[in-house]
């Protein structure tokens, strides 16, 4: 039952753990009517243009159009270097025809160095294709009509991807930055809640940082796209939105120093670790609160929550251990709690200098 479970969430839609199925299909709808409009929005353009080839308009923007601008301007990159490499080596394989007489040779004589190339450098995969799409495909008239008829059908697919990316239904960087900044934080609150529990092996504990990581990656992703979004700087636009990736990653190492220490501290027989956890939990789920309460509310205008005040009242109880390795792990997390009070409850993005 366990291999088939793990086969269902490799090769089907089946949520990771912590995961709802809310969370997986919105933005699947969302990017599958992106790639729609695109495909549509390149063939009206194709259309427009009286295109004898249209076909590769519409299969570029399938390949462009991505769940993010980030990831769509980096696809687009690598197809505009492509395209060019390939038209270039299309070229040298249409004289060469011309010069030999033989259309397979020639193809396999430019084919071999552009291989090469995108085995050295993974962006150039798409010269290749373009290569084969330019020279290999029937064509009748001119040799060289073909190649730039379906060359601009490349570009136009590219351009449509672009556009689509940045106006159709491009969810907001920075909720999503929030939105996953408080699943983290919760998640961290469950990481040490399994250090505290007798029944949690460290194996399990490591699974539970693991799926942390990934979200905290989700979380860089959705500051980089954010970045994109505009042309001004986002460390003065918004610096605390920039400022959220080093502090989760800091609390997120914290909270692993804190789960081993408990962990160690559980198995040695220490009666404490409750109250401290209970206090630490309180911490993070207020700190989660508050990243939530952005999603619903305009930046920089909610009010200050009253649990900021209660979390600065309870560090100075997080250092009162008798073990010393607690001590120590609870001077470091009580130092970026106070960090992460200032950034995320205060909008003061300076607590984050350091990091």
């Amino acid at each position: 039952m366990t291999i088939l479970n793990g086969l269902m969430r490799k090769w089907l839609l089946v949520p990771p753990r912590g995961t709802s199925w809310h969370e997986v299909m919105r933005p699947a709808t969302r990017q599958t009517i992106r790639v729609l409009v695109s495909i549509a929005a390149a063939w009206l353009v194709g259309f427009a243009l009286h295109l004898q080839e249209t076909i590769w308009a519409l299969v570029t923007a399938l390949i462009v159009t991505q769940s993010s601008i980030t990831q769509t301007m980096a696809t687009a990159r690598d197809q505009i270097t492509g395209t060019l490499l390939g038209a270039v080596a299309g070229t040298v394989a249409v004289l060469l025809e011309l010069w030999t007489g033989q259309q397979w040779l020639s193809f396999w004589i430019v084919l071999t160095p552009l291989a090469f190339l995108a085995a050295v450098q993974t962006n150039l995969r798409f010269a290749c294709i373009t290569l084969m799409i330019v020279y290999l495909f029937p064509s009748q008239g001119s040799p060289f009509l073909p190649m730039v008829t379906r060359l601009t059908a490349i570009l136009i697919g590219v351009m449509v991807s672009l556009v689509v990316s940045f106006v159709v239904l491009h969810s907001s960087a920075r909720k999503q930055a929030f939105h996953t900044s408080g699943r983290l934080l919760r998640r961290l609150d469950g990481l040490l809640d399994g250090a505290l529990d007798q029944e949690t092996s460290w194996r399990e504990i490591e699974k539970r940082n693991e799926a942390c990581v990934s979200l905290l990656i989700e979380l860089e992703g959705a500051v980089e796209e954010a970045r994109r979004e505009r042309f001004s700087d986002l460390e003065k636009r918004d610096p605390v939105l920039a400022a959220l990736p080093r502090l989760m990653r800091r609390l997120l190492n914290d909270t692993m120093l804190v789960a081993r220490a408990i962990a160690t501290g559980r198995a040695a027989g220490n009666t404490g670790l409750v109250p401290l956890y209970k206090s630490l939990s309180h911490a993070l789920r207020a700190l989660a609160h508050s990243c939530e309460q952005r999603l619903v509310r305009q930046q920089n205008r909610h009010p200050h929550q009253p649990e900021d005040k209660d979390i600065l009242d309870l560090l100075p109880r997080l250092e009162e251990q008798t073990r010393p390795e607690m001590r120590f792990v609870m001077s470091l997390f009580k130092e970026d709690l106070q960090r992460a009070v200032g950034v995320i409850m205060r909008d003061d993005a300076g607590a984050a200098k350091g990091l």
